[in-house]
């Protein structure tokens, strides 16, 4: 594992033992962007250019 990797990881730990960070489970299936693009049509092109921008960065 990359050592950035491994330090981000002990220090999100850290923090979430510390109560200092949050973490939760999603309710349900997370969409992919392909399928928030899809349901968001019509909502602009604000909405399209953002998921556009993300896309590749997860």
């Amino acid at each position: 594992m990359d050592e950035k990797i491994a330090e981000g990881l002990e220090r999100r730990n850290r923090l979430v033992a510390e109560g200092k960070l949050l973490t939760y489970e999603p309710e349900g299936p997370v969409p992919s962007l392909d399928e928030i693009e899809e349901l968001s049509r019509g909502w602009g092109t604000a909405v399209s250019e953002a998921l556009d921008w993300t896309r590749g960065e997860w």
